[in-house]
């Protein structure tokens, strides 16, 4: 059973599948063991040192593992290839999961129009990263570092909007409601940091974006993974 007119054009099922919700935690667990395996593969080098051996955690974004040509000058294709399925696997495990409160929150009047900004402020986010992956730094660096600053500019809106349509749907809880507020804050926080942050031309300033990158990375997907979680058992016992 669909309803357009509730919102406003946009179909959805009265009873919205919790699939994507389970799903998202395995695919985001599939997404870290290749960027695992890809860490493996990269052979060595970063920014400032092409001599160093290996993936530095400390000195190597994550987006050196989609490098075709490390910085030590070898071949990284599987690298690149792992790198490029990690990030798609990661834009599936999130973008779906988000569409499902999305759909959710279209339902309700109130929290319509924010729901379908969310909608769409999410799926520039999520084009923006599958760029990222498809444009290597050491040969597409410009298109890299673009399509990088519109995900991440873009990025704290996504939670924001969904704070806004959580707040007015009366069936969500404070701590969904707080979770979205959280996810708001952290990515805001590393937005100030990507444009006021330390240069990375310095070893200590290419050490604290780079960790920092780490850091943002983690702490949103365990935001993220916990929302799903409590939608899940929400869906489930309403059932």
């Amino acid at each position: 059973m669909t309803s357009m007119s509730i919102t406003g054009g946009w179909p959805i099922r009265a009873n919205t599948p919790i699939r994507a919700l389970v799903l998202a935690p395995w695919l985001a667990l599939f997404a870290a063991v290749l960027t695992l395996l890809a860490m493996r593969q990269y052979t060595g080098g970063t920014a400032l040192d092409a001599r160093t051996i290996g993936y530095a955690p400390d000195q190597n974004f994550l987006s050196d593992l989609g490098m075709t040509v490390a910085y030590d000058g070898r071949a990284n294709t599987l690298g690149a290839a792992l790198f490029l399925a990690s990030i798609c696997a990661m834009v599936v495990a999130f973008g779906t999961a988000l569409w499902h409160f999305v759909k959710r929150y279209l339902a309700i009047p109130a929290s319509r129009r924010a729901a379908q900004a969310a909608g769409v402020t999410a799926t520039i986010v999520s084009v923006s990263f599958v760029g990222v992956a498809l444009t290597p730094e050491n040969r597409m660096m410009a298109w890299h570092v673009g399509f990088t600053l519109m995900a991440f500019r873009v990025a704290p809106l996504v939670p924001l909007l969904l704070t806004v349509a959580a707040f007015r749907d009366r069936r969500s809880s404070r701590q969904e409601v707080m979770g979205w507020s959280a996810l708001t804050i952290i990515i805001a926080a590393y937005l100030l940091l990507l444009t006021f942050g330390p240069a990375t031309t310095t070893d200590d300033g290419l050490r604290t974006m780079v960790l920092a990158q780490k850091l943002v990375t983690i702490v949103a997907s365990a935001v993220l993974l916990f929302q799903c979680s409590r939608a899940t058992n929400t869906a489930t016992h309403a059932t």
